[in-house]
């Protein structure tokens, strides 16, 4: 830092004003002093000069797989927002395990991000005592969970996993399948389900295991259910797929096997994806404006270190796109 100050031909506290408050420097110094910096390929020392200030510009995440592609949208949220006002994110994975996420969380609080955001709604004792200890925000992003650690900023996973079978018995359609990726420690799969079967038995139709089916979660394996249902499961004639990817396998197999969708069975998705609504048929499937929820994430944690109460829950949203498949 003296040595930036010395070549722009400013105090050393400038230089420091410049890249803690910018806004309080003139922009013809700012712009001076991020020349030398460059020149000099300067990089601040963030944890130590953290220590004094005892605060950061990070804001940290959880995620549980970089796999799930649906989840780089809202990351992508998180990031179009925080950027332009100065904050930095940093992004880990839990491995889809709740011991995974604690590891993930106990380190980043080491390097004392200013809020943290989380995409599991159900974590470790542990993991939820560290949390409170840190004294930080907390938004929690995978469903509107009943009782938040903070915030919760998304969807209800429940409603909307309801309003797409619904959407099949209002069809007309009597044997519904379910179909989703196996994960034990994926709460909001779990959630869907519940779903699936309060919305089949509210209509009065037959459910049971041999409707459920887990699988894989892929591409691959929406087709290998598919065959599954069409050969060993004729009486099927709709199936609920919890997850885009597995429907799109489901419709690219129906196709190949000159399977009528939705004259011999219709097919619909949790999540809306780009090629499914290109297919033909398009695929009936939920729309979740998951970069709006990363945003509006993003707004929850800044507003909550600003001085905010927690808002309980903040409910974005979800859309029932009807297409042909259904």
């Amino acid at each position: 830092m003296v040595d930036v100050a010395r070549l722009a031909n400013v105090a050393p506290i400038t230089v420091s004003r410049a890249l803690s408050h910018p806004s309080s420097v003139a922009p013809e110094t700012l712009d001076k002093i991020h020349r030398v910096i460059k020149q000099l390929g300067y990089v601040p020392n963030g944890p130590a000069g953290s220590l004094k200030s005892q605060k950061t510009q990070l804001i940290a995440a959880v995620i549980p797989s970089i796999n799930h592609l649906f989840l780089t949208a809202m990351v992508q949220g998180v990031s179009d927002f925080l950027s332009p006002l100065g904050y930095h994110l940093m992004l880990g994975t839990s491995g889809e395990t709740l011991e995974g996420e604690e590891a993930i969380v106990r380190a980043f609080l080491s390097q004392r991000p200013r809020a943290l955001l989380l995409h599991n709604t159900v974590h470790t004792a542990e993991c939820i005592d560290l949390i409170r200890a840190s004294g930080i925000p907390v938004i929690e992003t995978g469903d509107l969970c009943e009782q938040p650690l903070d915030t919760a900023v998304g969807f209800s996973n429940f409603d909307a996993a309801y309003t797409l079978t619904r959407h099949l018995i209002d069809r007309g359609y009597e044997n519904i399948a379910c179909v989703y990726a196996r994960s034990p420690h994926n709460e909001r799969t779990q959630t869907r389900i519940k779903a699936y079967r309060a919305a089949v038995n509210d209509a009065g139709l037959r459910s049971g295991p041999d409707l459920e089916i887990a699988t894989d979660g892929d591409v691959a394996s929406g087709a290998v259910v598919l065959r599954d249902l069409i050969d060993a499961r004729p009486q099927v004639d709709a199936a609920v797929f919890f997850g885009g990817n597995m429907a799109l396998g489901a419709h690219l197999e129906c196709q190949k096997m000159r399977v009528p969708i939705p004259g011999r069975i219709a097919i619909v998705a949790f999540e809306d994806t780009e090629m499914g609504a290109m297919l033909a048929p398009a695929i009936t499937a939920l729309r979740i404006p998951r970069y709006a929820i990363g945003r509006e994430a993003a707004r929850v944690a800044l507003a909550r270190i600003g001085g905010g109460s927690p808002s309980g829950h903040v409910d974005v949203g979800f859309e029932l796109r009807i297409r042909e498949t259904s």
